[in-house]
């Protein structure tokens, strides 16, 4: 904590996340998520599915939906379960956005106080989903500080995690790759519905 509180003035975000190991343990998160709060530090959490509990007021949260599903108490097997899903956690952990992930149904992003916007899969093959969790919260991220909105950067990171579900075992993506799916995916069509929304 002395360590991050030294740094905290230079860095625009944090991200948290929690392998359930021990170490991101409620007193740790309180300090760290009140630190970041004042100083208005974006926070995202990767979580850990029993922990919820204890990520309340983020910035944003990145489950897949069957942990989205196990920490709100409802399985997520049809879009009404999806928005129940969505929008109950938004309120009971007070956070800023909550972006589900859903595999070959893309992602849906919850935002407080917007309607969702739901942005459909990038990925032409998938091989290997290791990792894929961690290029999504971290393009997310990565696109927040460059001045992205929120649309924006869950797009961005839904196009990261296509590159990477193409490879074998985990694997990084360059700007050279995002930049290129992102433009397949635009020339396609494929952004309509979340531009429309962000536009709205």
């Amino acid at each position: 904590m002395a360590r991050f509180e030294a740094v905290a003035d230079d860095i625009k975000a944090v991200i948290i996340s929690d392998y359930g190991k021990g170490v991101i343990c409620l007193p740790l998160l309180d300090r760290v998520i009140d630190l970041c709060r004042r100083k208005e530090i974006f926070v995202a959490v990767d979580p850990k599915e029993t922990h919820f509990h204890n990520y309340r007021k983020v910035s944003l949260i990145t489950p897949n939906h069957h942990e989205a599903g196990f920490a709100y108490g409802r399985r997520i097997v049809n879009e009404t379960d999806l928005l129940d899903v969505g929008h109950g956690l938004l309120r009971k952990l007070e956070a800023e956005s909550i972006l589900i992930t859903r595999g070959a149904d893309g992602m849906s992003l919850f935002q407080t106080g917007a309607d969702p916007t739901h942005i459909p899969t990038f990925a032409r093959q998938v091989f290997d989903v290791t990792g894929a969790g961690d290029t999504v919260i971290a393009s997310f991220v990565s696109a927040m500080c460059a001045g992205a909105n929120l649309v924006e950067a869950a797009v961005i990171a839904n196009a990261g995690a296509g590159v990477t579900v193409k490879e074998i075992g985990t694997a990084t993506v360059s700007g050279k790759e995002l930049r290129r799916e992102l433009e397949r995916n635009i020339r396609n069509g494929n952004l309509a519905s979340a531009v429309s929304a962000n536009n709205s």
